[in-house]
């Protein structure tokens, strides 16, 4: 039996509504992990997120793309003959995140972006909330929901204080001033700010009940000034404490990540991260990188008090995306790397990293190199209604050396699977 999982790498999207990828050509069986390259484009690439959703309810996933060198993220529609795209640019700036959610409670799906301003590392106050609020046939409303802010990289939305409506939790990465902040719906797009902690380096915030008490707790990593994994528990009504799960002195550790999922099938939320950001550059130089980045899983014992495994080591781990990659009923991880040669040039390279699972998260590890560079997000899902998973990434290349593709599938086939 051959299972297929395809790669698309969304890096360099010019187009607007037009025809992009076509099928794959159908190729020998060959067992183990193989790549077939499409559609290498030689510019440089700057996707920061590439997010699965489903806007338009038909039940197909729609790839959504941001592009903050550009000013713009994109929408993929995709159908067994191709794609056609779509780009949203109205009051943004440098478009980092998506996040797709009816909002407002309108029955209309809305997408909520998270606006980083200005790359650079900056304590300028440039970063905003937007939401392209739906109004049905396709169609949308701008909105600012919160401006004025440090750089902001994450937007999320559940409901803190248990009112039955959607509230917001945001981070405001800024550099050596941000936070952590939940927003509180009044409705008619008006919000009320609770400081959550008032701390930059925010990378992400997930809102889950990670202690099974039926309220919504928040999972958050920082990186830079500090380099942790906090959960801040809810007691039910938007108050929350901290309980630090990965806290190091080490500046340059490189936080890069979190992913919450059931990696071992028990019923709770446990916790992938990795370590791996390269630009932090008080790494000490006479150090190789692929012995101190990597990836690790927190497991939940089912009351939000976890156990530590380390997965593997290595240079750059900037996300470890959970997804089924061989079809077996378990959860694979697949890794993407921010490896700058510059920086580390006797350091082995390795692009990306499968851990394949063996079904109690014992993982085999499958190196691929010299085909795609500076991977640093993935989403997975299936965007031409076939019943297959298609596994979706992109790459933040800006202006360091190395290929530059539009489309790699991945082909995994177990062993004997060909026969």
């Amino acid at each position: 039996m051959q299972t297929r999982i395809h790669l698309v790498l969304l890096m360099f999207l010019v187009t607007s509504l037009s025809g992009c990828v076509e099928p794959p050509e159908k190729i020998p069986c060959e067992e183990g992990l193989t790549t077939i390259e499409h559609l290498t484009d030689p510019d440089d690439a700057t996707v920061a997120n590439i997010n699965l959703a489903d806007l338009d309810g038909d039940g197909v996933d729609e790839i959504f793309s941001t592009r903050p060198l550009d000013g713009f993220f994109t929408r993929w529609i995709c159908d067994g003959d191709g794609c056609i795209e779509e780009i949203f640019s109205e009051n943004l700036t440098a478009p980092v995140r998506t996040h797709i959610v009816d909002l407002d409670g309108d029955n209309f799906t809305d997408i909520i972006v998270s606006d980083i301003g200005i790359l650079p590392p900056a304590d300028d106050l440039v970063g905003k909330v937007v939401m392209f609020k739906g109004l049905g046939n396709g169609e949308f409303e701008t909105l600012t929901i919160i401006d004025g802010i440090g750089r902001t990289v994450s937007a999320e939305s559940g409901d803190f204080d248990s009112d039955g409506d959607l509230d917001l939790v945001v981070c405001e990465f800024g550099n050596f001033e941000g936070s952590v902040f939940w927003l509180e719906a009044l409705g008619n797009n008006s919000w009320i700010r609770h400081d959550i902690d008032e701390r930059s380096g925010a990378i992400h915030a997930y809102p889950v009940d990670i202690d099974n008490d039926g309220d919504l707790d928040i999972t958050v990593s920082l990186s830079q000034v500090y380099e942790e994994v906090n959960i801040y528990r809810n007691n039910g009504e938007g108050i929350f404490s901290k309980n630090s799960l990965v806290n190091l002195d080490d500046t340059y550790f490189g936080m890069s990540g979190i992913e919450i999922v059931d990696l071992d099938q028990d019923g709770d939320y446990d916790i992938i991260y990795t370590n791996g950001d390269t630009l932090d550059m008080d790494f000490p130089i006479e150090s190789d990188p692929n012995e101190y980045h990597g990836v690790a899983w927190l497991e939940n014992d089912g009351n939000g008090y976890f156990t530590k495994h380390e997965l593997t080591r290595v240079w750059g781990a900037f996300i470890g995306h959970p997804v089924d990659i061989d079809s077996d009923g378990d959860l694979d991880i697949i890794i993407g790397t921010f490896q700058i040669a510059e920086m580390f040039p006797d350091a082995t390279r390795t692009d990306l990293v499968l851990l394949e699972n063996n079904g109690d998260q014992q993982f085999t590890r499958h190196n691929i190199t010299n085909i795609l560079r500076y991977i640093i997000t993935f989403d997975s899902g299936d965007i031409d209604g076939d019943g297959d998973i298609e596994l979706i990434g992109g790459s933040h290349r800006i202006s360091f050396e190395g290929p530059s593709h539009r489309g790699i599938e991945f082909t995994w086939v177990e062993p004997g699977g060909c026969d």
